[in-house]
């Protein structure tokens, strides 16, 4: 499947999607990792490597939409929703910058919140060199009550080097996941090519303004990872209404 138009080379439908290289010398990263809860952050996802000696032409985000997805705290699985723990997750900001591709658009859920974004065209990233797509994270802000001193959010990332198709995800050199292992299709085959290599962006908790209650002790460090259906869900890339 190729759109053969001004985005020839944007993204496979992700569900056309390649393999990590395991022995990869560097992780697609957000840039800075952390931020601080009520304060705004201009925030990043850096491209570190192209797939082995291929160009990376486009790239696919998908955020945990914190309704889905799955929650650990302190290691043991929390079954309550994330609201337990911060009021207003889902303040993610597209930012438009066609300086690296020419084609872009964020992912939307019901309520119209970022869950995602995908960027590709125009131009490529040369493998040996590190891209970097923004955007703007809004004050995060935890539940006073809670015992979250810690979130974080794991986000599944697609480097897409070259267009293929389903039965071909595993060829070399196409595509870089990196994902966690929540049973999806970008998963990996389990016991031979798992990635789990999420891409994580922390939450802390700003303690000299919402200090945590004393009935707390040292905190909770609380994971949150999009479900399967979530990343099979919202991993293909939507270009004028078509999944690429």
């Amino acid at each position: 499947m190729l759109l053969k138009s001004a985005i020839h080379s944007v993204l496979p439908v992700i569900v056309l999607l390649g393999v990590i290289q395991p022995d990869a010398f560097a992780h697609t990263v957000i840039d800075p990792p952390q931020v601080t809860e009520g304060k705004q952050s201009n925030n990043h996802t850096v491209i570190t490597h192209g797939c082995g000696d291929a160009a990376v032409i486009g790239q696919s985000v998908v955020i945990p939409d914190g309704i889905s997805s799955s929650i650990v705290a302190n290691g043991n699985p929390y079954t309550g929703p994330l609201s337990d723990f911060l009021q207003n997750w889902g303040g993610i900001t597209f930012v438009q910058d066609r300086s690296l591709f020419s084609e872009q658009d964020r992912k939307m859920d019901a309520n119209g919140n970022t869950i995602g974004f995908w960027f590709g065209g125009g131009r490529s990233l040369a493998s040996y060199a590190f891209g970097r797509i923004s955007f703007i994270s809004k004050a995060i802000l935890f539940v006073p009550e809670s015992c979250a001193k810690v979130v974080r959010f794991a986000f599944a990332v697609a480097d897409i080097c070259k267009i293929t198709n389903i039965k071909d995800i595993n060829e070399a050199g196409a595509v870089s996941f990196w994902t966690p292992a929540v049973g999806s299709k970008y998963d990996g085959t389990p016991g031979e090519h798992a990635y789990d290599f999420p891409v994580y962006f922390t939450v802390n908790r700003d303690l000299e303004t919402n200090p945590l209650p004393e009935s707390c002790g040292a905190g909770l460090q609380v994971t949150v990872k999009p479900s399967a259906a979530q990343i099979d869900r919202d991993m293909p890339i939507i270009f004028n209404g078509t999944q690429v």
